[in-house]
């Protein structure tokens, strides 16, 4: 059977193999044709088409030349002078007659018909996958016949569009709205239902993006501005902006007090104006809680929104994390995200141009943790906390600074009222100003000692002031380490020793059984502590069987650890915690591995993420993290974690054992989004890597990947190949068919049968009598 395609590309085949179909004015010739759709063309049609003004006075006979030719090529064995069925000769002109469905033509307005008579939309997708580009694309050459059929297509779109949009589905059609806007950049119908598609998509910059471009093109080619239907799409691309407007700043402190002084400097340095606003300061004296108010009393400065990222427990390289983040507030879908930082920042700068926006980041401790956050126009603002100075933020763009100091008496006061009520703190003069004089005017501090008046609603103030009297022997106290202490101190040795070593753990959040290995005692020791430090509210309980403590706590704890516990206590203190998090994951992967246990298995992956991604980047075995990590990372999908941290690991893994395994991962990566000539040179590396290592099973599994990739590829041959030396690897390393095997090898053998059966490798009594034989 022969079939056609003119939308787009001009070729025929025969039973699906490509008919050759001769010169560039030879195809041009049956473009028109299959255009034309069963009409004829005009000898002087043809010529214009192919020629224009520039014909030779042989174009008559070269047409003709040309129409003999496809005769012969269309329907082989034809005589010389034989006019054949398909391509006959009318009335000054040539007609081709066949068929509608035997031209892409034609199932396209068959499609577009059921489409126009049906309510769903997949009709209209079947019709639009047939369009691969604009009408006889190739000929190089306009013709009234070939922008019809470009209108039509256009047509189809626009009904396509207003469908999806009807229906709630603006996905499925995007990718094909936006490329044949691109092929008419001038229709702005088109170009309306575009934008409506990309606002139901949730990306109303986009949309915008889409306007200024045509906007543009309209006034640059036709000297005309924008119509009606656009500049409505405008108006609802901007409500929904408005709708999907970042607003990410944490609620605001209602006991928030004092400040006048720090809040009329960042005013006024706004309006200097700068670009960064930079508040430093000591822990502990409320940098954060007053970032946050101010950049609620500024907001409505800001019409595009407000961008917040938390920085206190993250390290220094979180340039690339908090700029993903972003742009994914800013509505660019996560597949669009980039993935180098110089693509972020371009992306980032894109997204922001034109845009007022008040970014606030807090817990910066470098310089590169902001150079990349300022937007690329005027009218936007950095605001960031730093606990150190910063004095290279000059290079990232123009700063102010506000150095925020301790509260006064009065302003101390304040708060304390604030969080305790004026009656409570009335009622007690001499004891509140006691209180405010041992906590030195440091807000964490008075709301630390607030904290614990609020949980113990009968405790007095006086009785609050006896007792820091007795822990600070009688003195005036001296601010936060003060009043850390105060409850350090009452603490028993094993619960002191443990709220030391906690501030080795690499983040805030941990579960009960990590300290017992920290501390190296029994567990029902270790939970006693610990519930030592949750009494003494040292540390948290935020929900069952998970912990946390403050920063500046930790900071404090560290601080005595370093004077207090020898450098060989703190270092096998961190050995047992590091073995901890390899053990459990170890087991998190077996249970995986074996199908046992997976609910406990992934709520334990799920539970320690953050700790175990964290390790990772900090131990100098990190493969051993990530090796057992591998299976969760493609279980949840974390594809691009996945690769950072195997990519990290491999940078320091130097034994072959550890290289192949994380190899095999690497090119897991890359088979997973995609990547197949890349998965295949990673397995086969690994593979090599690992040939000296006596690991069979991670052969075996590394042999079935690369089959896997080699069937996706479509070279069956070598699938086949490499399944048939996994299985040999079975036989002759692992004992198959030898006798008894192991539980593993039997997993390993049912893996390896079940992933040959899918790429129909292994026939399917084939599979059932090796099962049979081996499995029992």
């Amino acid at each position: 059977m022969l079939t056609f395609t003119v939308l787009g590309p001009v070729a025929a085949a025969r039973d699906g193999h490509p008919v050759e179909l001769g010169p560039p004015q030879q195809r041009a010739v049956l473009a028109l044709l299959l255009a034309k759709a069963g009409k004829p063309a005009g000898q002087s049609e043809l010529i214009d088409l192919v020629w224009g003004e520039r014909a030779p006075s042989s174009a008559a006979n070269l047409v003709h030349r040309y129409v003999g030719a496809l005769r012969r090529a269309l329907e082989p064995g034809l005589t010389a002078r034989s006019q054949g069925e398909l391509l006959t000769r009318q009335a000054g002109g040539y007609e081709l007659r066949i068929e509608p469905e035997a031209s892409d033509l034609g199932r396209f307005r068959a499609l577009v018909a059921q489409a126009n008579m049906s309510r769903g939309l997949d009709e209209y997708v079947a019709a639009l996958e047939l369009v691969q580009g604009r009408c006889a694309a190739e000929v190089g050459r306009s013709h009234p016949v070939f922008a019809e059929v470009d209108h039509e297509i256009a047509d189809a779109v626009r009904a396509a569009a207003d469908r999806a949009l009807s229906l709630g589905t603006p996905d499925i059609v995007h990718d094909v709205v936006r490329r044949v806007a691109r092929w008419m950049p001038l229709d702005e119908a088109l170009h309306v239902r575009l934008m409506k598609v990309l606002v139901a998509m949730g990306r109303p910059g986009a949309a915008e993006d889409a306007y200024r471009d045509i906007a543009q093109r309209l006034v640059d080619q036709l000297g005309i501005d924008p119509g009606k239907e656009l500049r409505a799409a405008l108006r609802l691309a901007d409500v929904r902006a408005a709708v999907l407007r970042p607003a990410q700043l944490p609620a605001d402190v209602r006991s928030f007090a004092g400040r006048d002084r720090e809040l009329a400097e960042l005013d006024r340095r706004l309006d200097e104006p700068v670009e960064i606003l930079c508040l430093d300061g000591m822990p502990g004296a409320g940098k954060s809680t007053l970032a946050v108010h101010w950049a609620h009393r500024q907001k409505l400065r800001f019409r595009d929104g407000q961008l917040y990222m938390n920085l206190h427990h993250a390290g220094p390289d979180t340039g690339g994390p908090m700029l993903r983040s972003f742009l994914r507030a800013l509505g660019l879908p996560g597949e669009e995200v980039p993935e180098t930082y110089d693509e972020l920042v371009a992306e980032y700068r894109r997204m922001t141009a034109g845009k007022q926006l008040l970014v606030v980041v807090d817990g910066v401790c470098t310089v590169e943790q902001v150079r990349g956050l300022v937007p690329s126009s005027a009218g936007s603002l950095v605001l960031v906390t730093s606990k150190r100075r910063l004095p290279g933020l000059s290079d990232a763009g123009k700063v102010g600074v506000v150095s925020v100091g301790m509260l006064d008496p009065d302003q101390s006061r304040e708060l304390l009222v604030r969080r305790l009520g004026a009656a409570r703190v009335d009622a007690e003069p001499a004891a509140a100003d006691q209180i405010v004089q041992a906590c030195g005017g440091l807000p964490l501090a008075l709301s630390l000692v607030a904290a614990r008046l609020l949980m113990n609603p009968g405790f007095t103030l006086a009785a609050v002031v006896d007792d820091l009297t007795t822990v600070f022997g009688g003195g005036t106290g001296s601010g936060l380490r003060t009043v850390f202490s105060w409850s350090y101190e009452r603490l028993g040795p094993t619960a002191a020793r443990l709220f030391r070593l906690l501030s080795l753990h690499p983040v805030d959040g941990f579960s009960a059984p990590v300290t017992a290995r920290l501390l190296d005692v029994d567990p029902p020791t270790a939970e006693a502590a610990l519930a030592e430090l949750v009494d003494s509210w040292l540390v948290d309980q935020p929900r069952p069987g998970r912990y946390q403590a403050h920063e500046l706590v930790m900071a404090y704890a560290h601080d005595l650890s370093q004077e207090i516990d020898s450098d060989e206590n703190r270092a096998g203190a961190w050995a047992r915690m590091v073995e901890h998090y390899v053990q459990g994951a170890q087991w998190a992967h077996d249970s995986l591995a074996a199908e046992r246990n997976e609910r406990e298995a992934v709520a334990w992956y799920t539970r320690e993420y953050e700790v175990v991604e964290t390790l990772i980047r900090q131990i100098d075995e990190p493969w051993r993290l990530t090796i057992p990590m591998q299976r969760f990372y493609l279980r949840r999908g974390l594809l691009q974690d996945w690769e950072d941290s195997v990519r990290h690991s491999l940078a320091k893994a130097i034994e072959p054992g550890p290289r192949a395994r994380l190899l095999m991962g690497l090119a897991g990566v890359s088979q997973c989004t995609g990547r197949l000539d890349e998965a295949v040179t990673l397995y086969r590396e690994s593979l090599i890597v690992g040939k000296d290592v006596d690991d069979p099973r991670r052969v075996v599994i590394t042999l079935i990947g690369l089959a896997g990739v080699e069937e996706a590829r479509g070279d069956r041959k070598t699938a086949g190949i490499v399944i048939a030396e996994a299985m040999q690897v079975l036989e002759k390393r692992l004992g198959v068919g030898g006798g008894p095997i192991s539980d593993d090898t039997r997993t390993l053998l049912r893996y390896l049968l079940t992933a040959g059966a899918e790429l129909d490798l292994f026939e399917a009594e084939v599979v059932r009598a090796r099962l049979a034989a081996v499995l029992g």
